[in-house]
C-alpha cells in the first residue's frame, strides 16, 4: 500500500461532533469572536489508526530558547515523512504536551489531514468571555461533512451505531436514547406517507410525479419486488436493486435500497417489467451493458 492509495481517506472531512471552535480574534468588548474550526490531536491519531494502523509513526523534540514551549514534530506514514513545529498557547494549555498536539496536527495537515477546516468561511459569532466559548456554534456547510451527514437521518444512526459499538447499555435511560437515535434516523430516511397508490389529485390524467420530494409508494415497491422475486426473474437483493437502477435510469446514481426510487422511478422500472416477454433476453442485455438505455431493449424484441 503507498500513500496515494489512501490519500483520499486521510482528506476526508471529520464528523461535526469532532470539529471545534476556538476564538482567533475578540471584539474591543469581548462579546463577540472570530470563530476558526480545529480538531483535536486525538482525532488526527483515530484516522491514522483507522486508515493505517501499523504504517505511521510520530516523534517530536523540544526546541530550546523559545518563549512558550515548542517542539519540532516528524509524522511519517507509509515511509513518508513530513515535519512541522508546534507551539503551546497562552494559559494553562501552554505545555510541551500541547505543543506536541500542536505539532501532530500541522504535520497531519501535510498529508491533507483536516487541511479542508482552512477553506471554511470566516465567521463572526457572540462569545461568552467568562466561559471562553462560543454561545452559537456555527453550521459547517455540506461539502465539509461526511457523506453520512450529507444524507437525511445519517447522523442518527452514526450516534446511535456508536452507543451499541460494544453492547446495548444496561441502563434503561441509555436504551431509550438508543432508541430515539435510531427512530430520528429511519424517520429522516423514510417519512410518513399516504401508500394509495392513486395519482395525487395536482397530477393530471398521465403525469407523473418528477422530483424526489415525492417518494415511491410502498404499493409500487411491493409490485416491482413481487415480479423480481418471482419465477420468471429469481433475482437476488443485490441484483435487484441494480436492475431496478438500470430499468429506472439510474445507472449514475444506483440504488442503496429500493425506497431511494421517486413514484415516478418506481413505475417506469414496473413499466418495463410488466411489459417484459422475454426476462432472460432483458437480464441479459442489462447484464452485458448496464451503462445503457433499457429501451434499446425493444429492439432485440425483449419487451411487447
Amino acid at each position: 500500500m503507498k500513500l496515494s492509495d489512501i490519500q483520499r481517506r486521510l482528506e476526508m472531512p471529520f464528523p461535526a461532533h469532532l470539529v471545534g471552535w476556538k476564538p482567533q480574534a475578540l471584539s474591543k468588548d469581548r462579546s463577540r469572536a472570530l470563530l476558526v474550526a480545529y480538531v483535536d490531536a486525538r482525532a488526527v491519531q483515530s484516522r491514522l489508526d483507522a486508515i493505517c494502523p501499523d504504517a505511521w509513526e510520530f516523534r517530536c523534540r523540544e526546541v530550546a530558547g523559545t518563549p512558550t514551549p515548542t517542539v519540532h514534530g516528524s509524522l511519517t506514514v507509509l515511509g513518508v515523512t513530513r515535519e512541522d513545529f508546534g507551539e503551546a498557547g497562552e494559559g494553562d494549555a501552554g505545555t510541551m504536551k500541547a505543543a506536541a498536539s500542536d505539532a501532530l496536527k500541522r504535520c497531519a495537515v501535510q498529508f491533507g489531514i483536516g487541511r479542508y477546516l482552512y477553506d471554511l468561511p470566516k465567521f463572526w459569532g457572540d462569545w461568552d468571555d467568562k466561559k471562553r466559548e462560543p454561545i452559537t456554534l456555527p453550521e459547517l456547510p455540506e461539502w465539509a461533512r461526511p457523506e453520512h451527514e450529507r444524507s437525511p437521518g445519517g447522523a442518527h444512526l452514526v450516534q446511535a451505531m456508536e452507543q451499541l459499538r460494544s453492547e446495548l447499555p444496561d441502563d434503561l435511560g441509555l436504551q431509550r436514547e438508543v432508541y430515539k437515535h435510531l427512530k430520528a434516523a429511519l424517520t429522516s430516511l423514510h417519512p410518513p406517507q399516504s401508500y394509495d397508490s392513486a395519482p395525487h389529485e395536482s397530477e393530471t390524467e398521465g403525469d407523473l410525479p418528477n422530483s424526489r420530494i415525492d417518494p415511491i409508494t410502498r404499493g409500487t415497491k411491493g409490485q416491482i419486488a413481487a415480479h423480481l422475486e418471482g419465477r420468471r426473474w429469481l433475482l437476488e437483493r443485490e441484483e435487484r436493486l441494480a436492475f431496478t437502477s438500470w430499468l429506472a435510469d439510474r445507472r449514475d446514481a444506483p440504488l442503496a435500497t429500493s425506497a431511494d426510487l421517486t413514484e415516478a422511478e418506481g413505475r417506469k422500472a414496473l413499466a418495463a417489467i410488466e411489459r417484459c416477454l422475454k426476462p432472460k433476453t432483458l437480464l441479459a442485455q442489462w447484464r452485458a451493458n448496464p451503462a445503457g438505455l433499457p429501451g434499446e431493449a425493444e429492439a432485440l424484441g425483449a419487451v411487447g
